[in-house]
């Protein structure tokens, strides 16, 4: 299956599992129990603060009941393969430091005290001790209302086959980030308080290079990434928008982005296109330094060539320092 594909599934509309027939996982409903038991020895027993603080945040989220959602059916069965990973290469620092996959990071919510987290991707060659990395923070899509529940997203990328990485997950070109959000909430309300506290929490364990600080996402995480950036212009190097599913755009948000470049792309026969087409002669009047692109005969689709070109494009966007 290509990375482009894989990527669909968790950032396309509604996703359908079918976990249960991985190779080698046997589907246990003992194992969601079995996998917290597991994941808090392996914290209890490590030094290495990430990847104690990434056990620890498996666990807190695998048992968490704050958001009223227990496990699933398909719940059990990613907790099978998440288990089978975690048995293995789940356990080992080189796993995370040296591959596409996330360390999770729990937090408790300062506005209303309920467990959240996001995916942590370390940069190749990582060095804690650096303090000039790049930060790309890329926004998720709607699951159709699957990703409101947090087990969704956190067992996802632990299965025992990768699944749902995205492409700076694979470069690996400075610190990556993706944000739960509380799920489908379109990044609003308490949605957005989640990916302000995210960044509070990344800022409180790593100075990162304040002049290359990324926001970016498909579908709903596109007109998230907008909204957001709104609200901290002063932070972003740069945005990007992958067929954002505006319901509507005002001119005068394209203010915001005067000072600020903006990265879109869009599929010519998807239904959000009239609205990033709007979007995009609001940027263009503004002045705003704008790329953008409609992709003939496409869809709503994450495609991965697209996603490269990002990816590119973004790397040469390096705000004006302070100093």
């Amino acid at each position: 299956m290509t990375r482009k594909l894989t990527s669909l599934l968790i950032f396309c509309c509604i996703t359908i599992y079918s976990y249960a027939q991985q190779d080698s996982v046997v589907v246990n409903a003992t194992d969601t129990s079995t996998l917290v038991k597991l994941v808090t020895e392996l914290a209890a027993k490590e030094s290495n603060p990430l990847l104690k603080r990434h056990f620890n945040s498996v666990a807190t989220i695998a048992q968490d009941k704050s958001h009223g959602f227990s496990f699933g059916k398909d719940h059990i069965a990613m907790a099978s393969s998440a288990l089978v990973f975690f048995r293995n290469e789940g356990s080992k620092w080189e796993t995370y430091r040296d591959g596409p996959r996330p360390l999770m990071m729990s937090f408790k919510s300062k506005t209303d005290g309920k467990n959240s987290f996001y995916w942590f991707f370390l940069p190749k060659n990582f060095d804690p001790k650096r303090n000039n990395y790049p930060l790309y923070v890329e926004l998720h899509g709607s699951g159709g209302g699957s990703n409101n529940n947090p087990r969704q997203m956190l067992l996802h990328p632990l299965q025992k086959k990768i699944e749902g990485v995205t492409e700076q997950g694979y470069r690996k070109e400075g610190i990556f980030i993706l944000p739960w959000g509380r799920g489908d909430k379109g990044y609003r309300d308490t949605a957005a308080a989640d990916i302000f506290e995210c960044l509070q929490d990344v800022d409180s364990m790593f100075k990162t290079d304040a002049t290359r600080q990324y926001l970016y996402g498909f579908s709903m995480g596109g007109a998230g990434s907008f909204r957001i950036a709104q609200q901290s212009i002063n932070r972003w190097a740069a945005i990007g928008m992958y067929s954002a599913a505006f319901r509507s755009v005002a001119p005068e948000e394209a203010k915001a982005f005067v000072n600020t470049p903006v990265w879109m792309a869009w599929g010519e026969t998807e239904s959000w296109a009239v609205n990033d087409r709007i979007l995009k002669d609001y940027l263009l009047k503004e002045g705003v330094k704008l790329q953008w692109t409609e992709v003939k005969g496409v869809g709503h689709n994450y495609l991965g060539e697209y996603q490269r070109q990002l990816m590119d494009w973004l790397k040469q966007q390096v705000k004006p320092s302070n100093k």
